[in-house]
């Protein structure tokens, strides 16, 4: 018979992958509906009016910029399920580990060669669309929109709340499922601190590097952008990360909320991610934020989005996987710890 711990996880898993399907279904069915094509992927769907649904898709260039932000955003995800399950694999029987011996090291691998697929057609891609010179100045985060001038850190500064929100809420849930599963006496594995406070160390090392201002606290056209971005992630990115990682974890679930840290630090980071997504969303509304984007059609500016985030959703959740079966040890939990 199934654990409250393994029936709480099993349904979150769930939830985590229903909750990317539907958004994605709502967001294919409103532009079928806007194109009055039930078939749209060489219809022109994106605000910048440039590209078709499926140009959308493999928008390579804007996966290039995305690159080092998702990376990081997948490293915080990992670390924030780290926290949820201690160091180790449970025991197994003489004849159970036998047949598992390799399956550690086969699903690292694994994950290792889809990733680095992942991230090499996306260089790739952006090298065949416009060569060295495009590839650089998108990893720079020189680029933000279509003829837009190319200034330094631009696209790091259209990002810098609405990804900080983002591994901030993440640890939060971490301790909400800590919370959930073990009540006031649950707590939380070093690792999986240690990884989420490395990603942010990470994240406010590159933001210096790429010269942060005032700009995503107050310009409408990058609290906009925030805005937007924050909805995706959370609704679709997030989940599927997480969904992922506990797939991964599953041999775990009974072990949930047994390490040895306060859940006081994920908590904590939950409620400054969640009031610095308030902020955007409020100072978004003040400024009008909706009003600078490239289109004024609600449809293209809010659903196509959602594609244009796919090698986001894959690069953040194997990122996410790989660094949390790299992390987690292959010796067991203590005794008692279920």
């Amino acid at each position: 018979m199934k654990s409250c711990a393994a029936r709480l996880l099993r349904s979150v898993t769930m939830a985590a992958c229903i909750l990317p399907a539907a958004v994605l279904s709502v967001a294919y069915a409103a532009i079928c509906f806007f194109t009055r094509n039930p078939w749209p992927w060489h219809e022109i769907v994106h605000e910048s009016g440039d590209r078709t649904l499926i140009g959308t898709i493999l928008y390579y260039q804007h996966a290039a910029r995305e690159l080092p932000l998702d990376i990081i955003l997948g490293l915080a995800v990992a670390g924030s399920v780290l926290f949820v399950f201690p160091a180790g694999r449970p025991r197994l029987s003489e004849r159970t580990r036998a047949a598992e011996d390799h399956a550690p090291r086969f699903r690292r691998g694994a994950l290792a060669v889809v990733t680095l697929i992942a991230i090499g057609t996306i260089v790739g891609g952006t090298l065949w669309t416009g060569g060295v010179a495009m590839l650089s100045a998108n990893l720079m985060q020189l680029q933000t929109r279509p003829g837009a001038q190319l200034i330094w850190g631009a696209h790091w500064r259209y990002h810098l709340l609405s990804r900080l929100t983002l591994m901030l809420v993440s640890f939060g849930f971490a301790g909400l499922v800590v919370l959930a599963i073990r009540g006031k006496g649950g707590s939380g594995e070093r690792s999986g601190l240690f990884t989420v406070a490395a990603a942010l160390a990470l994240f406010a090392l590159l933001s210096a590097v790429f010269s942060v201002n005032w700009d995503p606290f107050f310009n409408p056209v990058f609290l906009g952008h925030q805005v937007r971005e924050t909805f995706t992630h959370l609704l679709v990115t997030l989940p599927i990360a997480w969904a992922t990682c506990l797939v991964l974890a599953r041999d775990q679930w009974e072990f949930a909320g047994t390490g040895s840290v306060s859940v006081l630090w994920p908590v904590g980071a939950g409620v400054i991610g969640t009031l610095t997504g308030l902020y955007l969303l409020t100072a978004g509304l003040k400024t009008s934020a909706a009003s600078q984007g490239q289109t004024h059609n609600v449809i293209l500016l809010v659903f196509p989005h959602f594609f244009e985030h796919t090698f986001s959703y894959l690069v953040v959740s194997l990122v996410a996987g790989l660094t949390y079966e790299s992390l987690r040890s292959d010796h067991p939990p203590p005794i008692g710890t279920a």
